[in-house]
């Protein structure tokens, strides 16, 4: 396959999907592969204009690359080697000539504070990152830390050699929000054994991240004639500087850390470590990180809110084959993946078909570009605008949602004792009326009805807008308990409802405007410990204990006289010392971190920007303790307590809350409505490199404007009302 870039040609034998670019400059793309050995390795580019770029580790056997800016014309003799967490090291293998005829503009130099090297005998100040450092003995940490004075954007870090000793072959990198920690790793700056530099620069790169400080930890020395472990560096710098991606005016250090750190870890992953140097699935324990997506129809949804606004050629066609090869069914059923009608084999899953209904109208509706909804599946050849329309016909018509409300059918999805689970919380028999699926429907109308008259089709839009009252009422009706003050999770076929104080589907009725200001104040009154549901077993402040997320239900699944849940062949314990255990298991009473996305936009839609930014607050607060990285054992040695990391993508929709909830950005059939919610305490907020119908917008809202200002590529709107984005990139009222 040739892999086409504006300035040369790489002949790849596969292609891997390419890692987040720095700092939007156009950079080239280098490709690597080790395919004899069988050992985890990074790679060492040499670029060819005095600079060495290390790769994160991965498989040797698979392709790794790297997208490298340069910053002066020229033709650049490339060269690549493979390094072994072995010890192992390739010799200098020599690639293609970069051709460079419109370099990128080399980012800002960040100006250093101070900086100072710390080791057995203490610390002393350092010149410019010049240092080095002796140590009678083997595996005695030393660091250089460099401190920029204030939070910066960076992107990269500069290591010059230099000295007595000789560059740090063993050195990994972190990042604080100031000198004093606590320290963060950058998962992909980890290195052993590294390659003498000689007189070439080691250029590291960060991609974006958020700081204050930066170390660069060296768990031993280079081991010297005389014995002794030393190392030396002749300099150092931090490149970057500039606005970041997302900026929330008036918001302190940590506040703004904490939105764009959360994104680059679960949105792009773009210093993440992944086994086949691939941010989408699959990657493996113990290299669990933030993914991009998981190309199966019950990520779809999430990957288009996440990819949809990037300017990113290589995610966004991923996304694009992963819904063209997605498989509808003759009766119009999605199938979860390509490969079964059902999840890992396991159960048909009906939230497939509001998901994919989203997805193609979501990313439809911010790139504008028709080609995606004629391209095809290739076993069929229908195209993805046809599958997306008996989609949605499957759920008026063989499921009843003409009637108000979708009825899965089926003895095996009946949502009683024996039946399996429907959906994502497929511990859970969700069957026959369900909420979640319901609720999903309901958001799937809107968004369908969207797409619908932005081609022209307004009386099917209409037809399905005139049908959203009629689902309310009747979610409404079947899956609100009044006494409980919440929705229950799903009515059987035999009649009962069935509720474990399912935190993640009344977040979501919320999110989606099921509810009325009565009903939501009783939910969210529940989940603030402010009033307790007779029988649940997490009340108060516990709810909230894993400070993140809401437990995902507040009454254990063992307090039924019935069997409710999916054991997966008695694999699952619910009982007391059980790995299943309440409080043990993420679907029964442990967390998954997604959940917030819909927590904090149903706090913003029913209770305020402020209860909004306080919930953010606590989420931040945890996030400034490990970065979340955290994936706990339960006391059956099973990690099951949190839904974070790996196969958790849609923790990236987290921090996109920013994008759609603080600045309100959502696409509709006329373009992108812009709806700011603004906390009382953020006097601006705005998006940097949104990518909307062809064009790269910076979208801002400000309390001092009074009226929309465009300003070439730069839009700004007051921080009241709702104002409207067209295509043509004009700005007025809806």
């Amino acid at each position: 396959m040739l892999l086409r870039t504006p300035h040369f040609l790489i002949l790849v034998t596969a292609l891997a999907l390419l890692q987040a670019p720095s700092a939007g400059a156009s950079a080239e793309k280098l490709a690597a592969c080790e395919s004899g050995r069988k050992e985890l390795v990074y790679y060492v580019w040499d670029t060819g204009d005095g600079r060495l770029v290390p790769t994160a580790k991965g498989f040797a056997e698979v392709i790794a690359t790297l997208e490298v800016p340069y910053f002066s014309k020229g033709d650049f003799q490339t060269a690549w080697k493979a390094v072994g967490l072995s010890g192992w090291s390739g010799g200098w293998k020599q690639a293609l000539v970069a051709k460079v005829t419109d370099p990128a503009q080399r980012p800002e130099r960040i100006k250093i504070q101070s900086t100072w090297v710390a080791g057995p005998s203490g610390d002393k100040m350092s010149a410019d990152g010049a240092a080095e450092i002796s140590m009678d003995g083997d595996f005695q940490p030393s660091s250089l830390t460099l401190d920029a004075g204030s939070l910066q954007r960076l992107d990269w870090l500069i290591l010059k050699p230099g000295g007595h000793y000789g560059f740090p072959q063993h050195f990994l990198v972190q990042s604080a929000l100031t000198p004093e920690g606590p320290w963060y790793p950058v998962m992909s700056a980890d290195f052993v054994f590294f390659p003498d530099p000689e007189k070439r620069e080691v250029w590291i790169p960060l991609r974006g991240l958020m700081a204050g400080a930066v170390r660069v930890l060296m768990p031993r020395g280079n081991k010297q004639v005389d014995g002794k472990f030393a190392w030396s560096l002749g300099g150092a710098e931090l490149l970057g500087g500039g606005e970041p991606v997302l900026s929330p005016g008036g918001s302190g250090g940590p506040a703004k850390a904490a939105w764009n750190n959360l994104w680059l870890t679960f949105g792009i992953a773009g210093n993440e470590i992944h086994q086949r140097f691939d941010p989408w699935w699959e990657t493996d324990r113990p290299i669990d990180g933030g993914m991009v997506c998981i190309p199966s129809c019950e990520w779809l949804g999430i990957g288009s809110q996440k990819l949809s606004w990037l300017d990113n050629p290589g995610h966004n066609a991923r996304l694009e084959q992963a819904i063209a090869e997605n498989p509808v069914g003759p009766d119009g059923y999605v199938w979860p993946s390509p490969g079964s009608d059902k999840h890992l084999g396991h159960s048909r899953h009906f939230v497939t078909n509001p998901i994919y209904c989203m997805a193609v109208a979501h990313h439809y509706l911010m790139t504008r570009d028709k080609a995606f909804l004629e391209k095809t599946e290739p076993k069929t050849g229908e195209s993805i605008l046809s599958k997306t329309r008996r989609a949605m016909d499957y759920q008026l018509d063989t499921l009843g949602g003409r009637s108000g409300l979708v009825t899965i059918p089926g003895r095996e999805h009946d949502g009683t004792p024996g039946s399996l689970g429907t959906n994502y919380w497929d511990f859970w028999l969700f069957g026959y009326q369900c909420a979640y699926t319901n609720a999903l429907f309901y958001e799937s109308l809107r968004q369908m009805a969207e797409l619908e008259e932005s081609l022209g089709n307004k009386g099917r839009a209409e037809e399905l807008r005139a049908l959203r009252p009629k689902v309310k009422e009747a979610f409404n009706r079947t899956f609100w308990d009044d006494k409980a003050g919440r929705y229950v999770g799903w009515v059987d076929a035999a009649g009962k409802p069935r509720d474990f104080g399912f935190t993640f589907v009344n977040l979501m009725a919320l999110d989606y405007g099921l509810a009325d200001q009565a009903q939501a104040d009783k939910v969210l009154a529940w989940l603030d410990g402010k009033r307790v549901v007779e029988g649940d077993d997490s009340t108060g402040n516990d709810i909230y204990a894993f400070g993140f997320a809401p437990r995902s239900n507040t009454r254990d699944a063992r307090h039924s006289d019935e069997v409710l849940v999916n054991t997966w062949n008695g694999a699952f314990d619910i009982q007391p010392g059980g790995n299943a255990a309440y409080g043990l298991q993420i679907q029964n009473g442990g967390a998954i971190f997604y959940v917030s996305y819909h927590d904090l936009r149903a706090r913003n839609r029913y209770a305020g920007p402020d209860d909004a930014a306080k919930r953010f607050a606590g989420i931040e607060k945890e996030f400034r303790k490990d970065h979340l990285r955290r994936d706990p054992a339960n006391s059956g040695g099973v990690s099951d307590i949190v839904g974070i990391l790996r196969e958790f993508p849609e923790s990236g929709l987290v921090p996109y809350f920013f994008i759609d909830g603080v600045l309100g950005i959502e696409p509709s059939a006329g373009g992108l409505l812009i709806a700011p919610h603004l906390p009382s305490d953020m006097p601006a907020a705005s998006v940097r490199d949104f990518h909307f119908a062809g064009k790269s917008w910076t979208i801002s809202a400000d309390k001092d404007a009074r009226d929309p200002v465009v300003d070439g590529s730069h839009v700004t709107v007051p921080a009241t009302g709702t104002w409207l984005l067209a295509p043509d990139g004009k700005v007025s009222k809806p």
